[in-house]
């Protein structure tokens, strides 16, 4: 997985020179980028902007590294909670809790 970070920090050092479209698998983008210094400018601010928003992601399809982290750690904490519920359920079942606990 590619980080968002690098990537970002990539585009705004030296993107002129497409390395940040080497980085996210974009060959042939970054090739363009190396011979026209970046479209002329537009492309270089283009990225930055894409890469920032996270509209440009790397070529394999995957997300980036930050954005994968986040959909773990908020779908851990759901099955977290449901598993205490069905825990209270069983226990009050068995007569252990009460209904006011």
């Amino acid at each position: 997985m590619k980080s968002k970070t690098t990537a970002l920090l990539l585009s705004v050092l030296v993107g002129g020179l497409g390395i940040d479209r080497f980085y996210l698998g974009y060959t042939g983008m970054g090739v363009l980028k190396l011979l026209t210094a970046g479209c002329f400018g537009i492309l270089y601010i283009v990225d930055i902007i894409q890469i920032a928003t996270g509209s440009l992601l790397p070529a394999d399809g995957t997300p980036y590294e930050e954005d994968a982290k986040t959909v773990v750690q908020s779908t851990r904490g759901k099955d977290d909670d449901f598993a205490a519920l069905e825990k209270a359920a069983q226990l009050y079942k068995q007569g252990v809790l009460t209904e006011e606990e």
